[in-house]
């Protein structure tokens, strides 16, 4: 039976993942792509407006991987525990998945038109939710407005600070994930003090 065209475009996310995480970012070109994929570059850009609106495909997968693992953080009356596993979770995911996780950071610096795609923002959407859902409950005096801002704040901080996890550089005492919860915690401990005044 002959694919169909949503079935090429599924292998060749599926394809372009693969090259991702085996060799980087930086290995993907249409070309490399036809090579590894059997598919020929006419085919590709037929699937895909340009070779940025497949990684941005392709950044969905991993979006998509990362909201169902911090599904699965057991969560307790303990909002403080309940924020720290989401964010372990978040950096388990990035340390396990680095190039995937650098090309999704990277993407976000291109200069692309169309900017994002709905479905995209939709999924970035999701996972900021996890930390509003969770402040909201922390913080009950501070205002929603506020909660709002403070929450994309903390979101850009973490993101921000992702980029750290993909890099090889090593703290020479400190681990990766000790300086994101340090960051995280003391992000927290402002907040309390906004909501003290």
């Amino acid at each position: 039976m002959a694919k169909t065209k949503e079935d090429i475009r599924v292998d060749l996310i599926i394809k372009a993942r693969e090259m991702i995480q085996d060799k980087g970012l930086e290995f993907l070109t249409a070309r490399k792509l036809s090579d590894y994929s059997g598919y020929s570059v006419g085919t590709i850009y037929n699937q895909f407006k340009s070779m940025d609106n497949l990684v941005m495909w392709e950044n969905c997968l991993t979006l998509d991987e990362l909201i169902e693992k911090l599904n699965t953080v057991e969560m307790s009356s303990d909002v403080y525990k309940n924020l720290n596993r989401l964010i372990d979770k978040f950096v388990d995911f990035v340390l396990e998945n680095k190039n995937l996780w650098f090309t999704l950071y990277n993407f976000h610096f291109k200069d692309i038109s169309d900017k994002y795609a709905v479905f995209y923002l939709r999924r970035i959407l999701k996972i900021v939710q996890f930390l509003e859902s969770n402040l909201s409950k922390l913080f009950t005096k501070i205002s929603a407005n506020e909660r709002k801002v403070s929450t994309e704040v903390l979101f850009t901080s973490l993101f921000a600070i992702s980029s750290l996890l993909t890099s090889e550089r090593e703290f020479q005492r400190l681990s990766k994930k000790y300086v994101v919860r340090v960051m995280f915690n003391t992000y927290l401990a402002g907040m309390s003090l906004i909501e003290r005044k």
